[in-house]
């Protein structure tokens, strides 16, 4: 199976717009990849303007290279029912695709956009983790209560779609829960070395410091902090 994806970006402005291309090759053990970035109408503004949001005069990227089995198993098969259209009435992106296999091909507009457009960005993260372009996903916790105080050290590689927990492995969806919980904050706050008082800490790099989850995280800060917890101990 051959899929290509064309991807851009609608509504956002210079110098973040941007638009990609993802040609993908399905093989039993492998996927090859060629994957194309572009940033688009940086005519329009100054360099200052571009640098000013922490980007260069050119961020194009063009990468070639393959994905292993972990992704062939991930998206076969759902790209193999994936429903398109001819139109769409999404506002903020557009997420083409065309898809060649045993000699039938079809092409259009992904109707889930929004997941895709999620799934999609794993893929582009594990490539550019391959390139080494960016590291490992890597969080810290400490839970501190009642006197006792728990460490975990959390470890994902999109490139393999593992993840652990002090050595231990969870699952892929296990991650998405955790990660979606986690960031119910901005990590905004005031981040500190060595955390002293009662609660969950959480230091979103392993490198920044830990800021208090339970003061950021609104109303349901409880309900979420015991689904974390809950993935931490297993």
């Amino acid at each position: 199976m051959k899929v290509k994806v064309s991807y851009q970006t609608l509504q956002l402005p210079p110098p973040l717009a941007f638009a990609y291309t993802l040609e993908m090759e399905f093989h039993e053990e492998e996927i090859k990849i060629q994957y194309d970035l572009e940033f688009l109408n940086r005519d329009e503004i100054t360099l200052e303007e571009i640098e000013e949001e922490g980007f260069s005069e050119n961020d194009d990227y063009s990468w070639t290279g393959t994905l292993g089995k972990a992704w062939v198993e991930d998206l076969y098969d759902d790209l193999l029912e994936v429903d398109l259209e001819d139109e769409s009435e999404d506002f903020n992106i557009y997420l083409h695709m065309e898809i060649s296999h045993d000699g039938q091909e079809d092409s259009g507009i992904a109707v889930m956009a929004e997941d895709w457009d999620y799934r999609l960005q794993e893929v582009i993260q594990a490539i550019y983790e391959k390139a080494g372009i960016e590291d490992k996903l890597k969080l810290k916790f400490i839970h501190q209560a009642n006197g006792e105080r728990s460490f975990y050290e959390l470890e994902g590689s999109f490139e393999h779609k593992t993840c652990q927990i002090n050595q231990k492995d969870i699952s892929w969806d296990e991650l998405h829960q955790l990660m979606s919980d986690v960031y119910t904050i901005d990590f905004e706050g005031e981040s500190v070395e060595k955390p002293s008082g009662d609660g969950l800490w959480i230091d979103q790099d392993a490198m920044s410091g830990y800021q208090l989850f339970d003061e950021q995280a609104g109303p349901k800060a409880s309900k979420i902090k015991s689904r974390i917890l809950d993935i931490l101990e297993r």
